[in-house]
């Protein structure tokens, strides 16, 4: 095993993962008799964790699989996993017997300083370049933007979002969106390729490195079209006021 790969047992530990999520929340379905329309998405979203834990494995391999695993695990995966929760259910995590993890996890200005400075951190080249160089790097750092999604995503979707006002809650997500859609602008219109690894290793389907990097940056700018969509939604079209 080199550098650029994953061993077996770490393949193992995503497993476990995601057979326990899906074990626990299966459970809780049967017994609250959610919508099984609910329970495929949960399902597909968990899917999606295990297809990009194969995009992370070997990041070396192209830089646009690599933006396609991070990119889903950040916001496709977070709002799947969200919507297989029923809203009545989802409002339930504002208790206070949950107050120990969701006064943090749920808090709006928590959730955006995480979500932004990740999305930012994670494509500093120092952080990036280190991922290329280890590949059990990556792994790490696809569960912090699985969970930084979920926090921010948790505040757009009706019953565990802290934003009083849809219009806020609007607003909140289309400015949470600009640093990744300005990295985005960056990878696709950069003259040069912005992370060193890749100058030396041949791309798959025989891309050039630098338009790899542009292809990602379309990636990335396609995979945020989702959050800015339910933002644009909050801010045009009539609903409760409530949005918790």
């Amino acid at each position: 095993m080199t550098g650029s790969t994953w061993p077996l047992a770490l393949w193992g530990g995503w497993l476990s993962f995601v057979g326990a999520a899906m074990a626990a929340y299966g459970l809780a379905a049967w017994r609250g008799r959610w919508p099984w329309w609910r329970v495929w998405v949960f399902a597909t979203g968990c899917a999606l964790v295990l297809l990009s834990a194969w995009g992370l494995h070997n990041p070396l391999a192209s830089m646009t699989g690599y933006t396609i695993a991070l990119m889903t695990m950040g916001q496709i995966v977070s709002p799947l996993i969200l919507i297989g929760f029923p809203p009545q259910v989802r409002a339930q995590w504002h208790a206070p017997r949950h107050d120990a993890w969701s006064v943090w996890l749920l808090d709006a200005w928590v959730a955006a300083a995480v979500f932004i400075i990740l999305t930012l951190g994670v494509n500093l080249p120092g952080v990036f370049n280190s991922a290329l160089s280890n590949a059990l790097f990556s792994g790490p750092i696809g569960l912090f933007l699985l969970a930084s999604g979920l926090m921010f995503w948790a505040q757009l979707l009706s019953g565990c979002s802290s934003l009083a006002h849809r219009w806020v809650a609007g607003l909140y997500g289309w400015l949470g969106s600009l640093p990744m859609m300005i990295i985005a602008s960056i990878w696709v219109w950069s003259g040069h390729v912005l992370y060193t690894p890749y100058l030396d290793v041949l791309c798959l389907w025989n891309l050039s490195p630098l338009d790899d990097q542009h292809y990602a940056g379309l990636v990335m700018f396609i995979a945020g079209l989702p959050l800015q969509l339910r933002a644009a939604w909050l801010l045009i079209m009539p609903g409760d006021e409530d949005a918790r």
